[in-house]
């Protein structure tokens, strides 16, 4: 694996991405390990963070989670975070395809102040997503920040009515709770 180093994160024990790697490997997907290290260890030096990022297609889907995981929290408390990684994530989305990922990349997507073009792109696969993945978390948060995307932009909301509107006579009982509050945050009909 390449070695990139990070100086903060070496002064604080992790000096590589395969150290961060490792910080982030072992149990399973539904654990989420050593991961409040990082988030504590980015928080203090969030240069790191290009270390954990290059970490959301690893082959290992424990450490492709667990990374999605800290760069969303880290985000949760410092938005601005994400800014450095718009390229990198919007490229990447088709690529996103382990349902663990899915469920942070639209919390990262929220984040940043797209393009208009940027917006559509995102709030399109976001829709993808959430229209199409078996995972209902997938669902929960695709719908979430494609309804985020849709509050800004006219022609997006015009697409997303219908569709939310759908979502909530044929979706599971969670979908149908989150296009609920959607629609209030929207100030739409359901």
């Amino acid at each position: 694996m390449e070695e990139i180093y990070s100086s903060e994160f070496k002064a604080l024990g992790v000096v590589s991405v395969a150290g961060v790697r490792d910080t982030l490997s072992g149990g399973t997907r539904t654990s989420v390990g050593d991961a409040d290290q990082v988030i504590q260890k980015l928080l203090k030096a969030p240069s790191g963070l290009a270390d954990v990022y290059k970490l959301f297609l690893d082959e290992d889907p424990v450490v492709a989670m667990r990374a999605s995981y800290v760069a969303m929290r880290v985000a949760e408390q410092k938005p601005e975070s994400v800014k450095p990684f718009t390229k990198d994530l919007l490229k990447n989305l088709e690529l996103y395809t382990q349902q663990e990922v899915r469920w942070h990349i639209p919390q990262l997507l929220v984040h940043l102040d797209l393009t208009k073009a940027q917006k559509k792109r995102a709030y399109e696969v976001m829709m993808e997503w959430a229209e199409t993945d078996k995972s209902k978390i997938v669902g929960y948060y695709g719908f979430q920040a494609a309804a985020d995307f849709a509050e800004t932009d006219q022609a997006l909301l015009q697409d997303f009515i219908p569709r939310i509107r759908k979502a909530n006579k044929t979706g599971a009982k969670s979908i149908q709770n989150r296009c609920k509050k959607i629609a209030k945050q929207l100030e739409i009909e359901l």
